[in-house]
């Protein structure tokens, strides 16, 4: 009798187990064993075929000796600081405008359309900037009868894609703090109100206090999105998806090694890409924490 009892209650353990194989499966052969191979394949050269030559940190040296990788890099880190505050800026102020009083009866009508920049296909959002700016038949060019070259001069080019990152981002993050504020119990506004605490006062002391951990995921989020970013600037600055050096984001670096047959050196590439983001991710986690 005990032995059946022992074996039903092995049986309840395993059950929440067997609903989870599936993703764990899919997890181990599509993320987990492919990372693991790509971290190996760094340290080796290998074209694709044949055998691969084990060479240490060779892929890595050079790497960090190329020119071309601390470009890319830095136009990637520009996409992600250049975006990144008005991005947060804007996406806190709609929610907090949409969660207020003022026009908190018409959030259905609000939260779809400053959020339909998000559902438009990021290659069909690509290229319908690089119409509206277009330096001959571009939509500013015709309205201000000047062709202005914002896609191939070097102080405008950069630009263009963060309007576009920051266009499609707001609407994303906006439902993200929209809600966070309502976690916020209103009972605590009425109890600052009560106390004497105006608008500003409430937003800067109770709000974003209350927001911190928001902020943080946010804040991560972006991070990781920016730092992967390909499709933006390779559609809109780039000539057959080719973009110059001034504006490649690092991720091209990884096309152009495996286009070369070069899949160690892109393996490294992505590995130096995945230890920026984790330090990255580290320093806003102490940022946010403190000293806990």
């Amino acid at each position: 009798m005990q032995i059946q009892k022992k074996a039903g209650r092995t049986q309840q353990k395993m059950v929440p187990y067997l609903f989870i194989l599936p993703f764990l499966i899919s997890y181990i052969l599509f993320f987990l064993y492919p990372a693991i191979y790509s971290f190996v394949l760094s340290f080796y050269k290998y074209k694709g075929y044949g055998e691969a030559k084990f060479i240490g940190i060779s892929n890595y040296a050079s790497l960090f000796q190329y020119e071309t990788l601390w470009k890319c890099l830095g136009n990637t880190f520009f996409y992600f600081i250049a975006s990144f505050i008005p991005t947060m800026i804007f996406a806190f102020l709609l929610a907090m405008l949409v969660r207020s009083k003022l026009i908190q009866r018409f959030q259905s009508f609000y939260k779809p359309i400053l959020f339909l920049p998000q559902i438009c296909a990021v290659v069909a959002s690509a290229l319908c900037f690089k119409i509206i700016f277009g330096e001959r038949v571009g939509v500013f060019s015709q309205l201000l009868n000047s062709q202005i070259p914002f896609l191939t001069d070097d102080r405008y080019m950069k630009w263009t894609v963060v309007i576009l990152i920051t266009w499609r981002a707001i609407g994303w993050y906006f439902i993200i703090y929209l809600s966070g504020l309502t976690t916020i119990s209103d009972e605590i506004m009425e109890a600052a109100t009560i106390d004497g605490a105006n608008n500003v006062q409430s937003t800067f002391f109770i709000t974003i206090p209350l927001m911190k951990p928001i902020f943080m995921l946010a804040f991560i989020t972006n991070a990781i999105g920016s730092l992967k970013i390909f499709t933006e600037p390779n559609l809109v600055l780039g000539i057959n998806y080719d973009p110059p050096m001034k504006a490649a984001p690092f991720i091209n670096i990884i096309l152009n090694n495996l286009n070369g047959s070069q899949f160690g050196m892109a393996s490294a590439a992505g590995w130096i890409l995945v230890m920026v983001i984790f330090i990255l991710t580290l320093v806003q986690l102490k940022f946010f924490k403190g000293e806990e």
